[in-house]
């Protein structure tokens, strides 16, 4: 069988997400379409714009037959850890094939960029305070690009984990991974749909359908700040310092921001540096609030991968080909939650309520149910 594998953030799904499916199948002619997706924080460090099951919906409604939630601990991550996370999952679930897109658009050059991550000039940046994507990009101008640098993650990812996974890209066109205005009047990034929908300005000319989704529109960080600043200043720093990602001091520099800024942008112009760019600095926040830990992270080992496969949904085929190959997967496979579940799913526990921490109660204890006690969205 070939199975075509997507690694996919969804945030909010649109018109490039659905070229996206629509040419990778094309490409790879698959008999099952998976894809990995990130819960309810993304790689940048912010919140989803909407919740993971109504994510996962319209992704089975327009050409994915089996959705696998990518576990916190992974998602809220550099590219690195981000990626194997990814590909561990895809490589338990039996994927042949990997398609992801970049701006770069060719395989076999983002193979040779693979290569030489390793390169001495590039660890040289790196130590003097430059962010990999910035150093990669001077080395090679090239790998200027989100999605270069994802897309090269994960071919060092399938060989790290000796995955028979052949990886494949198409070309990112038309919108970039930051665009913050659409330049298209069909196509437009995440991120100027998000700004569309902050804005309440009509967004659906993006998308391939709109679903009624109560929490959209307040998800940013703008809705979460008045959180993590009660965080930031009622914890005591020896339990920031154990905060992962949280190194060389920056606590206290977090700490002295949320005294002194009154809004998330005024925060964020306060503690970005070179080194600690916007995104890393939303990534520690992220894990302020949800209160991951560096014990819990050394005792995932995430080197290892995936330790579960947590379903989010499926369609008729997807499912049939979950009970073909279940006995072959060798981590668990969660539909739901257990007294026994791995702890790394047990905190997702902890994630879905910081992130439903803005609303109501009769909201909130709506969507911890969704949490713990939902099925996998079906769709025929």
């Amino acid at each position: 069988m070939r199975i075509l594998g997507l690694v996919v953030e969804y945030n909010p799904f649109h018109n490039g997400h659905l070229h996206h499916i629509e040419a990778s199948k094309k490409l790879v002619q698959p008999d099952v379409t998976i894809a990995v997706m990130s819960g309810h924080f993304m790689q940048r460090g912010e919140p989803a714009c909407m919740t993971k099951w109504n994510r996962a919906a319209l992704a089975l409604a327009f050409g994915v037959d089996l959705m696998v939630e990518l576990p916190f601990a992974f998602s809220n991550q550099s590219a690195d850890l981000f990626a194997l996370g990814a590909v561990s999952l895809l490589k338990h679930l039996g994927v042949t094939h990997l398609c992801f897109g970049s701006e770069l658009g060719e395989i076999k050059e983002l193979t040779r960029l693979a290569d030489k991550m390793d390169n001495l000039e590039v660890k040289e940046l790196l130590a003097t305070g430059l962010s990999l994507p910035k150093a990669l990009a001077q080395v090679e101008p090239a790998l200027s690009g989100a999605n270069n640098t994802l897309g090269i993650q994960y071919i060092r990812a399938i060989r790290e984990l000796e995955a028979d996974i052949i990886p494949l890209t198409i070309s990112r066109k038309i919108a970039g991974y930051n665009d913050q205005v659409p330049n298209d009047d069909r196509i437009a990034s995440a991120t100027a749909i998000r700004k569309l929908i902050d804005e309440e300005v009509d967004y659906s000319q993006y998308v391939p359908a709109k679903l009624d989704d109560p929490y959209m529109a307040l998800q940013n960080w703008k809705s979460h700040y008045k959180f993590l600043r009660h965080k930031l200043l009622t914890l005591r720093l020896a339990d920031l310092e154990q905060i992962h990602d949280m190194v060389e001091g920056i606590e206290n520099r977090l700490v002295v921001a949320a005294r002194e800024s009154n809004t998330w942008v005024d925060f964020m112009q306060a503690v970005a540096t070179r080194r600690y760019t916007r995104t890393r600095i939303g990534r520690i926040c992220v894990n302020v609030l949800v209160g991951l830990t560096k014990w819990e992270i050394a005792e995932w080992n995430l080197r290892q991968g995936a330790p579960y496969v947590r379903i989010l949904g499926f369609t008729k085929t997807g499912a049939n080909y979950l009970k073909r190959v279940k006995n072959d997967v060798l981590v668990p496979i969660y539909s739901n939650f257990s007294k026994e579940c791995h702890p790394m799913l047990q905190h997702e526990i902890k994630v879905t309520a910081a992130w439903g921490s803005i609303y109501q109660a009769k909201d909130m204890t709506k969507i911890l149910k969704q949490e713990t006690a939902s099925k996998p969205v079906m769709k025929d």
